[in-house]
Order: structure tokens, then C-alpha cells, then sequence
């Protein structure tokens, strides 16, 4: 998967593979960039301070995280507030865009805890039968 800016859809509306909705194009452009659902479930629990984002997401360079948080800064999913202290402090916050976001997460890290393991059933009936 290629880097994409966030100031740009992944594909125009003329341009969208037959059948794909433009809107599902953008918004997968959007949440499927690396470290973006992890960023945002971060903040969505009180991880407001960079070091503190940094510290829940694991594995992530401060290069990185600044580039996404700019990215969902520039997407409307987060809010930036500098505090005038010394030393200056930066906190995020999700915007209402942002918070609508977490539900949304929570159905995928479900999916996953469902379907991304070794011992997830294989089959339909499978899964069929061990939810009943």
C-alpha cells in the first residue's frame, strides 16, 4: 500500500474501480493508513500529550507520529491546542468527526479478536455455531 497525503482522496469519484463508493474509497485512504486507528484510539482514551500518544501507540518513531497526527489534523479528526506554559505543552483532541470514529474502531479490533487469530474458526458454520 502506498503513502498517501491526507489532502487528497486515494482515487477521484471519476476514477473509483466500477462499483466502489468514492466516499468508502476516501474514508479507507483516510483510517487505513498505518498507526492512524491506534492514534486515534489513544486519544480517544486520554492519551492528549505527544509522549503520552507515543507511549500507547509502541514502535513508532516521533517523525512519524508528528507527520500522522498532522495528517489527521489536516483530515478534521484531530484538534491541536498549544498551552502557554513553560515549557510549552501541545495537547490533542479528537473532533466530533474523530469521537464518531471510535465506535467504528471497536467493531474492527472486535472483527479482529474474531477473525485475525490463529484460533478463529475457519469456516462459516464454524462461526456460525460457536456464536450460538
Amino acid at each position: 500500500m502506498t503513502e498517501q497525503t491526507s489532502s487528497s482522496p486515494a482515487l477521484p469519484a471519476e476514477e473509483a474501480v466500477e462499483g466502489a463508493c468514492p466516499s468508502f474509497v476516501t474514508a479507507m485512504d483516510v483510517i487505513g493508513r498505518r498507526w492512524t486507528g491506534i492514534i486515534i484510539e489513544a486519544i480517544g482514551r486520554d492519551c492528549t500529550g505527544f509522549a503520552d500518544i507515543s507511549r500507547f501507540v509502541g514502535h513508532i518513531g516521533d517523525t512519524m507520529l508528528a507527520k500522522r497526527l498532522r495528517e489527521l489534523e489536516t483530515d478534521g479528526l484531530v484538534e491541536r491546542a498549544v498551552i502557554e506554559t513553560r515549557p510549552l505543552r501541545v495537547r490533542y483532541t479528537l473532533t466530533v468527526a474523530g469521537l464518531a470514529l471510535l465506535p467504528i474502531l471497536e467493531d474492527i479490533m472486535s472483527w479482529g479478536q474474531d477473525f485475525a487469530t490463529a484460533d478463529a474458526p475457519a469456516r462459516t458454520d464454524d462461526y456460525l455455531t460457536a456464536k450460538n
